[in-house]
């Protein structure tokens, strides 16, 4: 095939649609590199095939790394934006501009489908029933809201399900409340477990709560004052004066605002500046004329385009966020301005206008953020610097020290955690260019032990489970997966080119697809090839749910590897005799992206005990893989086939490289122990 990327797609360029659609690029790997919409996808997609001077270095090196290109068309530019949006944050591509994980933001949480909502603070969003302030990148300066909220109004801050069975009745889920809590007594909650306050009564304190966290401050306190004269006049004088409390406050608060201006529309300001691979982004909201909040995003930015990156950034964030404004000011024309105006007025449920002014006191405002977004920047340059050379320095010396091949760039580290031996729990965290990479840490629940302490035991199995399928990956790196598109079939080649398996896939529907007439070559069987071939051909499948039709010797095989056996089937399959029907989602084929990479170290909490159990379950797997341990009590670290320890300077940087990743594994490993207590105590 030619190596110059315009003759190599030349068929697909000349065929694709002119109508609005998203575009996928795809590495050798198959791993898709970049998503992309377009009102047009014949010339977008061309473009980047063009010459021209113009183009970035990030699209240089994009387009340099493609080997395929899928596509989907759709019927407007609004669903081709929801689609890029949708893909972006499943597949996370490495030329995308990608705004920080939810788990890294905070968010507070009102379940307004409740008789009695409650308000939380969470860190993702995961019930879509619920109303989301956020998000927010400093969980104290939500802690501090949260305490507030308190003072000024008696929302409760149990955890009970309480039901509205009439006016003055109440059911408490699972619990009988025969007296109030603390709350009650200390006026921070008005009781709504034992019938103080009705559903009605109820909705207006949330409707205040929103009021406050929207920044409708003065719609709150002009609320909260009707109540007052109300309460006033019936003489309810105790009452009246809490709420007077209240609102002397809330108007405290209200005096440190930065920005004044009654004329003002509700309006968000963002800027940014680029660095490194990354924008620093600074957000200005205003609501009834006064400065609310003010918020720093740091999102991953591989290219020089401003149009792309504010675009995407706005897209993301504001799919996350309920606190919508009637306009936005952004420092840049947008191409899709109106297509990504259209989204964000159908999240807010009115006009949402995106602007960028280029004089006055808007543009003023402009110049304002980014100052700020500066600032921030300048406050994360140490990290951002130390994830560079200083970091690569460090793995240099580590490998020195350890006498590896290379730089350990991916470094895992494994902890066990449970309490008296109850829960057992395993981590496995992940650094990569000694950075920690958050999305590939992976957690075990144990399996073999329980009731009982044996971290050796533990440690065994999460290594095992680990390094299993990565094993299998491994063995496989001889053979080439490819697919026959005339017959529906895919087949694995050896180094020889000899076809050693096959199987068919055929896709009836969006929803359904049945795969068949698996065939591994006797001389290869035992390589688990076959699992291979149908985890494959699932993951080229589209349909969510995937059926087969098998002999019954076989049928052990399917159950082992995640279908389950059904009694009927859907009337779009063909009914075959003497077989069994299985089905499998494919949500159980994804591959893990973690698992599949071989890291160059292997770190272990604890002393020479855990480091031999983890040796052990990779000799196992016939593994070498370059392992050691540190022992927390006189910081020593151990490696196999040394009879004595390596001590280092406590200032030395590879000991705190190694104690940072062991006190990651530790924090991520009884996070999870406790997350498993809690679930059991709320049962």
């Amino acid at each position: 095939m030619s190596n110059n990327p315009k003759q190599k797609f030349s068929k697909l360029l000349k065929s694709l649609p002119g109508k609005p659609g998203v575009y996928k690029m795809l590495n050798k790997g198959g791993d898709v590199i970049y998503v992309g919409k377009a009102k047009g996808l014949k010339k977008r997609v061309n473009q980047y095939f063009q010459k021209s001077k113009d183009k970035t270095t990030k699209t240089q090196k994009l387009v340099e790394n493609i080997e395929n290109i899928d596509y989907t068309v759709v019927d407007t530019e609004l669903e081709a934006l929801i689609l890029e949006l949708n893909l972006i944050k499943e597949l996370r591509p490495k030329y995308n501009v990608l705004l920080k994980d939810d788990k890294n933001y905070v968010y507070i949480k009102i379940t307004e489908y409740e008789d009695f909502p409650r308000i939380q603070v969470v860190r993702k969003i995961d019930d879509k029933k619920a109303t989301y302030f956020g998000p927010k990148t400093a969980k104290h300066k939500v802690d501090k809201t949260f305490k507030t909220l308190k003072k000024v109004l008696p929302f409760r801050h149990c955890n009970l399900d309480i039901e509205a069975i009439s006016d003055k009745e109440v059911h408490v889920t699972k619990k009988t409340i025969k007296y109030p809590c603390l709350d009650y007594y200390i006026k921070r909650c008005c009781a709504p477990c034992i019938s103080n306050c009705n559903k009605k009564q109820y909705r207006e304190i949330i409707d205040n709560v929103k009021s406050f966290l929207e920044g409708r401050h003065e719609d709150l306190v002009k609320n909260l004052r009707k109540q007052m004269a109300t309460l006033a006049q019936s003489r309810d004088f105790e009452k009246a004066a809490k709420l007077r409390d209240r609102i002397k406050n809330i108007e405290e608060i209200t005096e440190r605002q930065k920005i004044s201006d009654p004329n003002r529309k509700d309006t968000d300001i963002f800027n940014a500046t680029t660095t490194n691979g990354k924008a620093f982004f600074n957000l200005f909201q205003i609501r009834d004329g006064k400065l609310i909040n003010q918020e720093n995003f740091i999102s991953k930015a591989p290219q020089e385009d401003e149009q792309e990156i504010f675009s995407s950034f706005l897209l993301q964030y504001y799919e996350k966020t309920t606190n919508i404004p009637k306009e936005v000011l952004i420092p840049v024309e947008l191409e899709d301005a109106s297509t990504l105006g259209k989204f964000i007025s159908d999240q807010k449920g009115s006009k949402v206008t995106i602007l960028n002014p280029k004089r006055g006191e808007k543009n003023k405002l402009l110049n304002l953020s980014l100052k700020n977004a500066k600032i921030f920047a300048d406050r994360n340059k140490t990290s951002w610097q130390e994830e560079g050379a200083d970091k690569q320095k460090t793995l240099k010396e580590l490998k020195k020290l350890l006498k590896l091949k290379e730089k350990p760039q991916r470094i895992e580290c494994y902890d066990i955690s449970h309490l008296s031996g109850e829960d057992t729990v395993g981590s496995m965290i992940v650094f990569e260019k000694g950075v920690p990479a958050k999305d590939m840490y992976r957690k075990f629940k144990i399996r073999t032990v329980s009731h009982k302490p044996d971290d050796y035991k533990s440690l065994e199995e999460v290594i095992t489970r680990r390094f299993k399928k990565l094993k299998l990956e491994m063995n496989l790196k001889d053979f080439k997966f490819k697919k026959d598109k005339k017959q529906n079939q895919y087949y694995l080649q050896d180094k020889k080119k000899n076809i050693v398996g096959t199987i068919n896939a055929l896709e009836i529907n969006e929803k359904i697809a049945e795969i068949s007439n698996l065939f591994v070559d006797k001389a290869y069987r035992g390589k688990k090839l076959g699992y291979v071939l149908i985890t494959e051909a699932i993951s080229k499948i589209k349909a969510k749910r995937i059926y087969i039709a098998c002999k019954k010797e076989l049928a052990t095989y399917y159950e082992k590897i995640g279908f389950e056996e059904i009694k009927t089937i859907p009337k779009e399959l063909e009914k075959k005799s003497n077989a069994t029907w299985y089905a499998a989602d494919k949500s159980k084929f994804k591959k893990d992206k973690s698992f599949s990479k071989i890291p160059d170290l292997i770190i272990i909490d604890g002393g020479k005990g855990q480091l031999s159990s983890a040796i052990k379950a990779l000799k196992k797997l016939n593994l070498k893989l370059p392992t050691i341990s540190i022992a927390k009590k006189e910081e020593e670290i151990f490696t196999p086939g040394r009879t004595t320890s390596i001590k280092l300077d406590k200032t030395n940087e590879i000991l705190k490289l190694i104690q940072r990743s062991r006190d990651e594994a530790h924090r991520f490993a009884i996070t999870y122990n406790k997350k498993l207590r809690q679930k059991k105590l709320k049962a």
